[in-house]
Protein backbone atom coordinates (compact mmCIF):
# COMPACT_ATOMS: atom_id res chain seq x y z
CA UNK A 1 0.00 0.00 0.00
CA UNK A 2 1.37 3.42 -1.33
CA UNK A 3 1.86 5.76 2.07
CA UNK A 4 2.94 9.17 0.96
CA UNK A 5 3.95 11.51 3.37
CA UNK A 6 0.06 13.29 3.79
CA UNK A 7 0.26 17.10 1.39
CA UNK A 8 2.56 14.45 -1.05
CA UNK A 9 0.78 13.44 -3.91
CA UNK A 10 1.92 11.40 -6.31
CA UNK A 11 3.08 12.05 -9.98
CA UNK A 12 1.09 11.65 -12.64
CA UNK A 13 2.15 10.41 -16.29
CA UNK A 14 2.57 13.51 -17.40
CA UNK A 15 4.37 14.69 -14.40
CA UNK A 16 6.56 11.45 -14.49
CA UNK A 17 7.10 11.87 -18.60
CA UNK A 18 8.38 14.76 -17.79
CA UNK A 19 11.05 14.29 -15.25
CA UNK A 20 12.06 11.29 -17.63
CA UNK A 21 12.57 14.04 -20.62
CA UNK A 22 14.32 16.54 -18.48
CA UNK A 23 16.37 13.34 -17.52
CA UNK A 24 16.02 14.44 -13.57
CA UNK A 25 14.06 10.48 -13.12
CA UNK A 26 16.47 7.84 -15.06
CA UNK A 27 14.85 5.13 -15.42
CA UNK A 28 17.47 2.28 -17.60
CA UNK A 29 16.61 0.83 -19.76
CA UNK A 30 13.09 2.26 -19.90
CA UNK A 31 10.44 1.21 -21.98
CA UNK A 32 7.81 4.09 -22.92
CA UNK A 33 5.24 1.06 -22.82
CA UNK A 34 5.91 0.59 -18.92
CA UNK A 35 4.36 3.88 -18.10
CA UNK A 36 1.09 3.55 -16.35
CA UNK A 37 -1.55 6.59 -14.97
CA UNK A 38 0.70 7.23 -11.73
CA UNK A 39 3.26 4.36 -12.06
CA UNK A 40 6.16 2.73 -14.34
CA UNK A 41 6.54 -0.96 -14.38
CA UNK A 42 9.82 -2.36 -13.18
CA UNK A 43 10.98 -5.66 -14.45
CA UNK A 44 12.62 -8.20 -11.99
CA UNK A 45 16.48 -8.76 -12.45
CA UNK A 46 18.47 -12.08 -12.79
CA UNK A 47 20.15 -12.65 -9.75
CA UNK A 48 17.98 -13.57 -6.56
CA UNK A 49 19.50 -14.13 -3.16
CA UNK A 50 18.51 -16.34 -0.55
CA UNK A 51 19.55 -17.10 2.84
CA UNK A 52 21.29 -20.24 3.76
CA UNK A 53 19.63 -22.33 5.99
CA UNK A 54 19.55 -22.95 9.40
CA UNK A 55 21.16 -20.15 10.53
CA UNK A 56 20.52 -17.35 12.91
CA UNK A 57 20.56 -13.36 11.68
CA UNK A 58 21.96 -11.18 14.74
CA UNK A 59 20.62 -7.73 14.76
CA UNK A 60 22.70 -6.61 17.63
CA UNK A 61 25.93 -7.24 15.94
CA UNK A 62 27.97 -4.64 13.88
CA UNK A 63 30.58 -7.84 12.52
CA UNK A 64 28.60 -10.42 11.76
CA UNK A 65 27.06 -11.07 7.93
CA UNK A 66 24.15 -13.62 6.92
CA UNK A 67 25.30 -16.54 4.43
CA UNK A 68 23.79 -16.11 1.69
CA UNK A 69 23.56 -18.25 -1.72
CA UNK A 70 22.99 -16.36 -5.12
CA UNK A 71 20.75 -17.52 -8.29
CA UNK A 72 21.12 -16.71 -11.44
CA UNK A 73 17.78 -16.90 -12.99
CA UNK A 74 19.00 -15.56 -16.61
CA UNK A 75 17.75 -18.50 -18.71
CA UNK A 76 15.75 -20.24 -16.23
CA UNK A 77 12.54 -19.72 -13.25
CA UNK A 78 12.53 -19.70 -9.66
CA UNK A 79 10.24 -21.66 -7.71
CA UNK A 80 8.89 -19.67 -4.63
CA UNK A 81 7.52 -21.85 -2.57
CA UNK A 82 4.90 -21.79 0.22
CA UNK A 83 5.54 -19.05 2.56
CA UNK A 84 9.27 -18.64 1.14
CA UNK A 85 11.30 -14.59 1.27
CA UNK A 86 13.95 -14.54 -1.07
CA UNK A 87 15.80 -11.05 -2.37
CA UNK A 88 15.65 -9.86 -5.80
CA UNK A 89 16.54 -7.03 -7.58
CA UNK A 90 15.11 -4.52 -10.31
CA UNK A 91 16.71 -5.08 -14.27
CA UNK A 92 16.38 -1.09 -14.24
CA UNK A 93 19.06 1.07 -12.76
CA UNK A 94 16.65 3.89 -10.90
CA UNK A 95 17.67 7.33 -10.16
CA UNK A 96 15.30 9.46 -7.82
CA UNK A 97 16.27 13.07 -8.11
CA UNK A 98 16.39 15.70 -5.41
CA UNK A 99 13.27 16.98 -4.32
CA UNK A 100 11.30 13.15 -4.98
CA UNK A 101 10.94 10.18 -3.35
CA UNK A 102 10.19 6.81 -4.75
CA UNK A 103 7.62 3.68 -3.52
CA UNK A 104 7.72 0.54 -4.74
CA UNK A 105 4.52 -1.39 -4.45
CA UNK A 106 3.32 -5.03 -6.11
CA UNK A 107 2.19 -5.15 -9.23
CA UNK A 108 -1.72 -5.97 -8.95
CA UNK A 109 -1.82 -9.48 -10.84
CA UNK A 110 1.13 -10.78 -9.33
CA UNK A 111 -0.15 -9.80 -5.96
CA UNK A 112 -3.20 -11.20 -7.06
CA UNK A 113 -0.94 -14.98 -7.67
CA UNK A 114 0.16 -14.66 -3.88
CA UNK A 115 3.34 -12.57 -3.73
CA UNK A 116 4.35 -9.93 -2.45
CA UNK A 117 7.46 -7.14 -3.20
CA UNK A 118 8.35 -4.36 -0.87
CA UNK A 119 11.63 -2.45 -0.89
CA UNK A 120 13.75 -1.85 1.97
CA UNK A 121 11.56 0.45 4.74
CA UNK A 122 9.15 1.37 1.94
CA UNK A 123 10.46 4.23 0.27
CA UNK A 124 13.54 5.19 -2.21
CA UNK A 125 15.48 8.21 -1.20
CA UNK A 126 16.24 11.15 -3.04
CA UNK A 127 19.43 10.55 -4.78
CA UNK A 128 19.71 7.44 -5.18
CA UNK A 129 20.96 5.80 -7.41
CA UNK A 130 20.93 2.01 -8.83
CA UNK A 131 19.06 -1.46 -8.76
CA UNK A 132 16.69 -1.58 -6.48
CA UNK A 133 16.30 -4.44 -4.20
CA UNK A 134 13.38 -6.58 -3.88
CA UNK A 135 11.96 -8.35 -0.86
CA UNK A 136 9.97 -10.88 -1.85
CA UNK A 137 7.32 -13.33 -0.34
CA UNK A 138 4.92 -15.86 -1.56
CA UNK A 139 2.04 -15.46 1.03
CA UNK A 140 0.82 -18.86 0.36
CA UNK A 141 0.93 -20.86 3.33
CA UNK A 142 -0.52 -24.01 1.80
CA UNK A 143 0.84 -26.38 -1.22
CA UNK A 144 1.04 -23.28 -3.60
CA UNK A 145 3.82 -22.73 -5.54
CA UNK A 146 5.19 -19.66 -7.45
CA UNK A 147 7.22 -19.86 -10.79
CA UNK A 148 8.98 -16.39 -11.16
CA UNK A 149 11.48 -15.36 -14.03
CA UNK A 150 13.94 -12.47 -15.09
CA UNK A 151 12.29 -10.15 -17.05
CA UNK A 152 8.50 -10.35 -15.29
CA UNK A 153 6.96 -6.80 -14.87
CA UNK A 154 7.14 -7.56 -10.90
CA UNK A 155 6.79 -4.45 -9.60
CA UNK A 156 5.23 -0.34 -9.81
CA UNK A 157 7.44 2.63 -9.11
CA UNK A 158 4.99 5.66 -7.54
CA UNK A 159 6.70 9.01 -7.49
CA UNK A 160 5.87 12.10 -4.78
CA UNK A 161 7.49 15.67 -4.69
CA UNK A 162 8.38 16.57 -1.79
CA UNK A 163 7.76 19.90 -0.37
CA UNK A 164 11.25 21.18 -0.62
CA UNK A 165 14.50 19.81 -2.14
CA UNK A 166 16.43 18.06 0.54
CA UNK A 167 19.94 19.30 1.96
CA UNK A 168 22.15 16.21 1.74
CA UNK A 169 20.40 13.65 -0.96
CA UNK A 170 20.77 9.17 0.37
CA UNK A 171 24.80 8.75 0.01
CA UNK A 172 24.20 5.28 2.19
CA UNK A 173 25.56 1.89 2.32
CA UNK A 174 23.13 0.93 -0.80
CA UNK A 175 24.06 3.51 -2.91
CA UNK A 176 24.92 1.75 -6.71
CA UNK A 177 24.07 -1.37 -6.15
CA UNK A 178 23.75 -3.87 -8.84
CA UNK A 179 22.60 -6.87 -7.23
CA UNK A 180 20.52 -7.81 -4.33
CA UNK A 181 21.66 -6.87 -1.03
CA UNK A 182 21.00 -8.39 1.97
CA UNK A 183 21.02 -7.58 5.15
CA UNK A 184 23.89 -5.74 6.31
CA UNK A 185 24.60 -4.90 10.00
Amino acid sequence: MITPTAGYPVLSDRSLKKLLEEQQLSIEPYDPDSLNPTSIDLKLGSILVRYVSPQIIRLDSTDTYPEIEKIDITTSTYTLHPGEFILGMTKEKVLIPNGYQGFIETKGNIARAGIQVHNGDGHIDPGFSGHITLEISNMHHDNISIQIASGIYICQLFISRLDTDCEAVYNGKYLGQTEPTAYRP
